[in-house]
Order: structure tokens, then C-alpha cells, then sequence
């Protein structure tokens, strides 16, 4: 029954493979296709930003740096005080294309901002379903140790299947949210498949919200919850 269990939230993960054939975009943690994140100005990012930069110049100081020095020699000859002189140009064409690929990016990202905070609750999501996970498996463990009756005080059947119903319209909804970001993403008018959609990701929100838990104080409370803050973001940023 317990390998059933963790079956069945292995399922429930949206993976990368999943976000990249929905999205039609290559997702990562900091960036999605050619766009950055919203994620990659987190302060745990940064280094992985900041190193990126650093390359990115490394790249544009071996290309622009040879051309402005060929270019410098074909106009002045072996004058080697115009050939100097000509460096500072090339480091800053390589300054200038690392700033335009990053301003390029970040624009890309801003134009993607709804896709990035989709993603960012997939990621939520994704934790809440780890979550869930390491619980069954501290039930698993109590359960040579614990009485029926401590157990049922603790966590309840009944929570537990509210946590998987409300995980499965979660991702039910985030799935649906990526795909109606696609169509808007493709065609800037709406659509009949994006309202079908759009109401899919209502009508699971409208179910989420009436799912009850019996103790909202419990570990499986606090995960239903979540689910459902998850589906309202969802519904929210899709509805903007």
C-alpha cells in the first residue's frame, strides 16, 4: 500500500521533460529558452549569473579583440602605436555585445513573466509533493511504534486523501495553465481551447476550495492549504 502510495506522488511531480514538451521551450532553473527567469536574480543564483557574464565577455573579448586588431593592421600597416590604440575599441565592443545579449535576455524574460511564475509554482508545487512524500514515509516508520489510536490523532486517513485530491487538481491546474500560456504565447487573441482550458483551471480552483480538512493544524493541513494557495496564484496569473 505505501509503495502505491509513493507511486502515485512520483506521478504527481510535473517534471523538466513535462515542462519542456508542454512549454515548447527548453526550462531551467534560471532561464527558460533563450529568457531568463525571474529566479536567476535570486541572491542563490547569482554567482551562476554572475560567472554566466563573465564568460559571455571572455567569448565577445576573443571575437571582437582579433577583428579590431586585423582591422587596425590592414588600415595603418606594422604602426604598433595604432594597433594599441585600437584595443580599448575592441574591449568595448565586447562589453557592448555582453550588455546587449543580457539586456536581450532579460527583455525575453519580462515578455515570458507569466510562463516564469507558472514555473515558479511548479517548483512550489514539485516541494509540496516531496513533502507529502516524507511524511508517508515518517507514517510508514511510526507505524511499529505507535498505537491505531496515537496514529489517528496524528494524521488521519481522511487528510491524506484530501492532500492527494487537492495535489491532483493542482497539477491538474498548473498543467493547464502552461499549456493556455502557450496558446496566448502563439496567438495573442484568445481562443476557444484556451477558454475550455481557463475554465478547467477554474472549476478545479472551485474544487480545491471546498475540499475540508479536520485538523488544518496537522502536517497534511498545511500541505492542503498550500495546494490551494497554489491553484489560486495559477488562476490569478492566468486571469490578469
Amino acid at each position: 500500500m505505501n509503495n502505491l502510495v509513493m507511486k502515485n506522488l512520483d506521478n504527481l511531480r510535473i517534471t523538466q521533460r513535462e515542462q519542456d514538451e508542454i512549454t515548447g521551450l527548453d526550462v531551467g532553473d534560471a532561464n527558460i529558452g533563450w529568457a531568463y527567469r525571474q529566479t536567476a536574480f535570486l541572491p542563490e543564483y547569482r554567482l551562476a549569473l554572475l560567472s554566466e557574464l563573465a564568460l559571455l565577455l571572455i567569448v565577445g573579448l576573443i571575437f571582437c579583440l582579433p577583428l579590431t586588431l586585423m582591422v587596425a593592421r590592414s588600415i595603418s600597416g606594422d604602426d604598433v602605436r595604432v594597433v594599441w590604440s585600437v584595443l580599448p575599441f575592441g574591449m568595448g565592443a565586447a562589453i557592448a555585445l555582453t550588455i546587449a545579449w543580457t539586456y536581450y535576455r532579460w527583455r525575453e524574460g519580462r515578455r515570458l513573466l507569466t510562463l516564469s511564475h507558472l514555473l515558479d509554482e511548479i517548483d512550489r508545487f514539485n516541494e509540496v509533493v516531496s513533502a507529502v512524500e516524507i511524511l508517508e514515509e515518517l507514517v510508514a516508520a511510526k507505524n511499529t511504534r505507535l498505537s491505531s489510536s496515537e496514529m489517528r490523532g496524528k494524521l488521519s486517513l481522511e487528510n491524506r486523501k484530501d492532500v492527494l485530491e487537492a495535489l491532483h487538481l493542482t497539477r491538474e491546474s498548473l498543467v493547464c495553465g502552461l499549456m493556455t500560456e502557450k496558446v496566448m504565447r502563439k496567438h495573442q487573441q484568445f481562443m476557444a481551447r484556451r477558454q475550455e482550458m481557463f475554465s478547467n483551471i477554474e472549476r478545479n480552483l472551485a474544487t480545491l476550495q471546498l475540499l475540508q480538512v479536520s485538523d488544518t493544524a496537522s502536517d497534511y493541513g498545511r500541505l492542503l492549504n498550500e495546494a490551494i494557495q497554489i491553484g489560486t496564484i495559477v488562476y490569478q496569473e492566468l486571469s490578469r
